[in-house]
């Protein structure tokens, strides 16, 4: 595991302890959405599981696979689908947790000449497992 990794999977692993802090609030406020179309600060916790998990799949798809295909997904769909505006938060922060950690550890479970695998993002083109993280 190279130093950069270490680095990746500490910043990772430090994701819940930032948005904990950043949604220390009542109910309300952390549930407010500031306009149409835009998120509450518990569907952003609630989007950044999804996040995780769905670049753990991609990462562990690069892992195995030549030039996969890695295909987009619908955010806001994610995020009203799993009605993450009325989920508990501690809930959600433990799940956070939960997925952190298994994206931290595929992460620095990857040998150092993998990084350079390639696949083909179907939104953004070709990109590396280095540029996952």
């Amino acid at each position: 595991m190279s130093t950069e990794q270490e680095q990746w999977a500490v910043q990772i692993r430090e994701v819940p302890a930032v948005f904990r802090m950043a949604l220390l609030g009542d109910d309300h406020a952390i549930r407010h959405r500031p306009a149409a179309g835009e998120w509450s600060a518990v569907e952003v916790v609630g989007h950044m599981i999804d996040k995780m998990q769905i670049w753990n799949s991609r990462v562990e798809r690069l892992m195995v696979e030549d030039r996969p295909v890695l295909p987009g997904y619908d955010q806001d769909a994610l995020v009203r689908d799993h009605d993450y505006l009325h989920a508990d938060p501690e809930v959600l922060f433990e799940q956070l947790g939960q997925a952190c950690e298994r994206f931290a550890i595929l992460v620095e479970s990857i040998p150092t000449s993998a990084l350079g695998r390639e696949g083909v993002h179907e939104e953004v083109g070709p990109m590396t497992l280095r540029q996952c993280f």
